[in-house]
C-alpha cells in the first residue's frame, strides 16, 4: 500500500547516502554516460527507412529480400524525370537527358550498373531476331496459312477447285503480329526510342544501381546526391529549354526522400521539445534551477536506453522509422518522474523546511507513486517486445529501458544536483500563492459539481461504447499505404514523379521476383501465372511475367527452319497478295535471311536483370510486372496479390517458392499489425492492472485507477474513430503505451489522497494535479514532435498519442475525482444519518 504516514529511518538513510556520495554517484554516470552516448550516436546514424526494417528478420517476405540481394546483382533503379513544359521542348529534353546519361555512364560500377534513356537498343535487337520470338506454334500456323493460300491459288489457276465461290484463304496474320507487338519494349514514342511522351509531356531517364549492399540507404544518398550535382552543373533542364523542371523516382528517390524526411523531421522535432519542454517546466516551477536538476537527470537517463539496447542479447545498432523519435518520446514521457519529485520538492521547501528534510519528504512521499508509474509505463513499452513486428520490439526495449532509466536518475542523481543547486537562501525557490493555481479552481469546480461532471463523463463513456461497437478491422485498419509516405509526395516528389514515369514506361518499374530452385520450378510457375493473371485476384495488378525464356528463346534452331520454310514460301506470287502495308511487317516478323541462334552473352544488358544471377546461373526467377495503378496501394489487392503468388509458388513442387519485392513486405505488414496487435494490447493492459494491484493490493482504490484508465481508452479508441484516424504499422502503439503512460495520472492523483488518509480528493487534485498536468503536458510535447513528421505515418501516430493522453488526463482529474467525491458525499450522509438516528 501507499505510505501513509510520516517519512521513516529508511527514507532519511537514502537521502543521507545519496547526499554523501552525490559527487561520485554523478561522476560514475557521467563516465558511463560517455559510451551510451556515443551508442545513441551510432545508432541515429545508421538510421533506416525501408520497410523490411519493420518485419522481423524471419518474415517470408525479409527472408525473400535477403535471398534475392545475394543472388542478384541488381534490382533497384533511380528515375530522373523531366517535365518538358510544352510538347515543343521534346529535342531540349532528350539532349539535357542524353548529356546527363553520359556523365552517368561514368560512375564506379558499385554505384551504377547501367543506363537506359530509351528502349532503342532492345527493340532493334527484338526486331533483328524476332522470329526467335515468336512461339514456334505461332510460326507453324503462319506457315500453314501461306501454304493454304499457295494450295488455294494453285488449284484455282488448275480448275482443280471443288467450289469455284469458296472464299480464298485469308493471308492475315494480325493475331500474331499482335503477340509479337506485346513483347516489344514499352515507353516513348521518340523517332529515337527514348522513353519520352510529348502528350504526357514527359521525358525519362533510367539509371540501374550497382548492386545491392549492406550500406543500402548510404549508396543511394551518394547515388542521389552525384546526379544532382551533374544536373546542376549542366546547368539545370531549364539551360536546355525555359519552363523545363526536373523530378525523380524509383527505389532510390523513395529511399532517399522517405530518410531524408526522417532525419529533418527529427532535427526540427528534437530542437523544439527540448525548447518547449524547458519552457513550460520554467513557467511551472518559476525556479530556473529545475531545469537543469530535470534535464540533465533525464538526457542521461536517454542515452542510457539506448546504450543498453544496443547490447547483446537486444542488439539494436539500427533504428527504423518507428522508432526515430523515441528520443523525444523518451523525453517527454520520463521527464513525468522527476516532475512529480520535484514538485513535491519545491512544496515541501516553500513551508520552510531545510533542503535536506524536504528531500525526505519529495522522495518518501513520491517513490511508491512514481515507482508504479515508470513500472506501468515499462510494462505498456515491455508488452511491445513481445511481438515479432520490429518496429514494436525496438520501440519496447528502448522505449521499456528509459522509463526505468528515467526513474533511476530522478532518485538517484536528482537529490545531490538539487541539494547543490539549492545550497544557499538566495539559490531557494520562493514561496507561491497555491489558491491561485488552475488546479485549485478545477479541484472547487469538480467538487461542487461533481453529480454534472460524472453524468457527463457516464454519457461520453456510453457514446464512446456505442461508437466502438461498430469497430471493424477491415474497416479501421489502414490498408492504403499511398497515405503513409511523405505528406507531399504525391504533390511535388517520388510520388508525383514516380505517377508521371510509370505512365511514359507503361509498366512499374521494379517488378516483384519469384526465387525458384531451379529452371523447371520458375517454367511451372510461370505457366500457371499467366492462366492465374485472367483472375480477378491478379488482372488489375499484373502488368507482365517474365521468365528466362521470354528473353532466351526455345527451340531456337526448329524457329529458325521454320522461318526459312515460309520465307521459301513466300513467292513473288504470295507476296503480290498480301497487303501493301503488311508486307514489311511480315518480313520483320521472319528477320534476316542470315538468322543464327543466340546466347545469354548476346543478349541486351537490360534483357539480363533479375535472370543472370551472380554466380551465372539463369533461369531460376520469375518477374511479375505489376500494373500501375491505385491498386498498388490497396492492402486488399496487395495481400490477394501476394498471396496468389505465395500459392502458386509453393504449388510447382520442391521447396516453396519465395516472394521478393515491396508489395510482399507491405502485405506481411498488414499480417504483422493484425496478428501482433491485439498481442501487445492485451499484454501491456494485463501488465499495468498487474502493477496497479501490487501497489494498492486487492483495494477498491484499485478499481477506481483501473477505471480511469479503462475510460481514457475508451475515450481515445471512439476519439480515432470518430475523427476517421485509422491504425496503421506506426500509430498503433500509442495503444498499447497509453495503457502505462495514461495510468500514470490516476495513479498519482489516488496515491497523494490515499496519503493524505483518504480525506479529501479535491485536496489531492490541487497539490499533484497540476504536477499530473505538467506531466502529460511534456508528454503530449514529446508526442507533439510527431505531429511536425512529413511521415504520414509518424504524424498519425503523434496524433493518436495526444489524443490518448488528453483522454486519461481528463479522466484523472475530472471523472475520477467526481466519482470519488460522489461516493464520499454519499457516505457522509449515511453516518450523519446514522449518527441522528436515535
Amino acid at each position: 500500500m501507499i505510505p501513509t504516514s510520516a517519512p521513516g529511518k529508511a527514507a532519511r538513510a537514502y537521502v543521507a547516502w545519496v547526499l554523501r556520495y552525490g559527487r561520485l554517484l554523478w561522476a560514475i554516470a557521467i563516465l558511463v554516460a560517455i559510451p551510451a552516448t556515443w551508442r545513441t550516436v551510432t545508432q541515429y546514424a545508421h538510421l533506416r527507412g525501408d520497410l523490411e526494417e519493420l518485419l522481423p528478420r524471419a518474415s517470408p517476405s525479409v527472408v525473400a529480400i535477403d535471398e534475392l540481394r545475394a543472388r542478384m546483382p541488381g534490382l533497384k533503379f533511380l528515375g530522373v524525370v523531366v517535365d518538358m513544359a510544352d510538347a515543343k521542348n521534346a529535342n531540349a529534353s532528350e539532349r539535357f537527358l542524353g548529356d546527363l546519361a553520359i556523365r552517368i555512364r561514368q560512375y564506379p560500377p558499385s554505384l551504377v550498373r547501367a543506363v537506359y534513356t530509351g528502349s532503342a537498343e532492345e527493340r532493334a535487337f527484338l526486331e533483328a531476331h524476332a522470329p526467335l520470338y515468336v512461339g514456334l506454334d505461332d510460326l507453324k500456323t503462319i506457315r500453314t496459312r501461306i501454304e493454304a493460300r499457295r494450295d488455294y491459288e494453285a488449284s484455282k489457276e488448275t480448275g482443280a477447285l471443288l467450289d469455284e465461290n469458296a472464299p480464298p484463304p485469308p493471308l492475315d496474320f494480325d493475331d500474331i503480329q499482335a503477340k509479337y507487338d506485346a513483347q516489344l519494349p514499352k515507353g516513348g514514342e521518340s523517332e529515337h526510342g527514348r522513353y519520352l511522351s510529348t502528350k504526357l509531356r514527359t521525358a525519362v531517364l533510367l539509371v540501374e544501381v550497382g548492386g545491392f549492399s549492406s550500406s543500402g540507404s548510404s549508396d543511394d544518398y551518394k547515388l542521389f546526391a552525384r546526379v544532382k550535382s551533374d544536373i546542376q552543373s549542366l546547368g539545370g533542364p531549364e539551360k536546355y529549354a525555359p519552363g523545363m523542371r526536373v523530378g525523380y523516382a524509383g527505389d532510390v528517390a523513395i529511399s532517399v526522400e522517405e530518410l531524408s524526411a526522417l532525419v529533418q523531421d527529427l532535427s526540427v522535432s528534437s530542437i523544439i521539445v527540448m525548447i518547449a519542454v524547458v519552457a513550460v517546466i520554467l513557467l511551472y516551477y518559476r525556479w530556473w534551477r529545475s531545469i537543469v536538476a530535470l534535464m540533465v537527470p533525464l538526457l542521461v537517463a536517454t542515452v542510457y536506453a539506448f546504450g543498453f539496447a544496443s547490447l547483446p542479447p537486444f542488439n539494436i545498432t539500427e533504428l527504423n522509422s518507428n522508432t526515430a523519435f523515441l528520443g523525444s518520446i523518451i523525453v517527454g514521457n520520463g521527464i513525468n518522474f522527476g516532475i512529480v519529485l520535484l514538485a513535491r520538492y519545491l512544496e515541501e521547501r516553500r513551508t520552510g523546511k531545510n533542503v535536506e528534510e524536504a528531500l525526505v519528504v519529495a522522495v518518501h512521499g513520491s517513490r511508491v507513486g512514481t515507482l508504479s508509474a515508470a513500472l506501468a509505463a515499462g510494462v505498456s513499452y515491455a508488452s511491445l517486445a513481445v511481438t515479432q513486428f520490429r518496429g514494436f520490439r525496438q520501440f519496447g526495449f528502448i522505449g521499456g529501458f528509459g522509463m526505468m532509466a528515467a526513474w533511476g536518475a530522478a532518485f538517484l542523481l536528482m537529490p545531490p544536483l538539487l541539494a547543490a543547486l539549492d545550497r544557499t537562501p538566495d539559490h531557494a525557490p520562493r514561496p507561491r500563492d497555491e489558491s491561485t493555481r488552475w488546479t485549485a479552481y478545477l479541484a472547487r469546480f469538480v467538487s461542487r459539481r461533481y453529480k454534472l461532471v460524472t453524468f457527463v463523463g457516464a454519457a461520453l463513456v456510453t457514446l464512446a461504447a456505442f461508437q466502438l461497437r461498430t469497430f471493424s478491422v477491415d474497416r479501421d485498419l489502414e490498408y492504403d499505404f499511398s497515405k503513409l509516405r511523405r505528406a507531399d509526395t504525391w504533390k511535388t516528389g517520388e510520388g508525383y514523379w514516380g505517377r508521371r514515369m510509370d505512365a511514359v514506361l507503361g509498366q512499374y518499374l521494379t517488378p516483384t521476383v519469384i526465387l525458384c530452385d531451379d529452371r523447371a520450378q520458375a517454367d511451372a510457375i510461370a505457366a500457371t501465372l499467366r492462366e492465374r493473371v485472367k483472375t480477378p485476384e491478379l488482372s488489375e495488378m499484373v502488368s507482365q511475367i517474365r521468365t528466362l525464356d521470354d528473353v532466351l528463346p526455345l527451340d531456337q534452331s526448329a524457329k529458325i527452319d521454320q522461318a526459312a520454310a515460309i520465307r521459301e514460301d513466300m513467292t513473288p506470287k504470295m507476296r503480290s497478295l498480301v497487303a501493301p502495308d503488311k508486307r514489311d511487317k511480315i518480313d520483320k516478323l521472319l528477320g534476316p535471311e542470315d538468322l543464327r541462334p543466340i546466347t545469354a552473352a548476346d543478349l541486351p544488358h537490360r534483357f539480363t536483370t533479375a535472370t543472370v544471377e551472380r554466380d551465372g546461373t539463369m533461369g531460376r526467377t520469375v518477374l511479375v510486372y505489376p500494373r500501375p495503378g491505385k491498386a498498388l496501394w490497396q492492402g486488399k489487392g496487395i495481400e490477394d496479390f501476394t498471396r496468389v503468388l505465395r500459392e502458386v509458388g509453393a504449388g510447382a513442387g520442391g521447396r516453396p517458392a519465395r516472394v521478393a519485392g515491396s508489395l510482399a513486405l507491405s502485405a506481411d505488414i498488414l499480417a504483422s499489425i493484425r496478428h501482433d496487435g491485439p498481442v501487445a494490447s492485451g499484454t501491456a493492459f494485463m501488465g499495468v492492472v498487474v502493477v496497479v494491484l501490487l501497489l494498492f493490493r486487492w483495494h477498491k482504490t484499485t478499481v477506481y485507477v483501473v477505471g480511469a484508465l479503462v475510460v481514457g481508452v475508451l475515450w481515445l479508441a471512439a476519439a480515432t474513430m470518430a475523427l476517421h484516424v485509422k491504425i496503421n504499422f506506426a500509430n498503433f502503439i500509442a495503444f498499447p503505451i497509453t495503457f502505462g503512460i495514461g495510468v500514470d495520472y490516476s495513479v498519482n492523483v489516488i496515491s497523494r489522497f490515499v496519503a493524505d488518509g483518504s480525506r479529501d480528493i479535491t485536496a489531492a487534485v490541487r497539490s499533484t494535479g497540476s504536477a499530473v498536468a505538467l506531466c502529460s503536458l511534456t508528454t503530449i510535447i514529446g508526442y507533439s514532435s510527431l505531429l511536425l513528421a512529413e511521415n504520414r505515418a509518424l504524424f498519425l501516430f503523434g496524433v493518436v498519442a495526444v489524443l490518448g493522453e488528453i483522454a486519461c488526463l481528463s479522466a484523472a482529474l475530472t471523472l475520477l475525482p467526481a466519482v470519488l467525491e460522489w461516493r464520499a458525499t454519499a457516505r457522509a450522509r449515511r453516518t450523519q444519518m446514522a449518527v441522528s438516528e436515535p
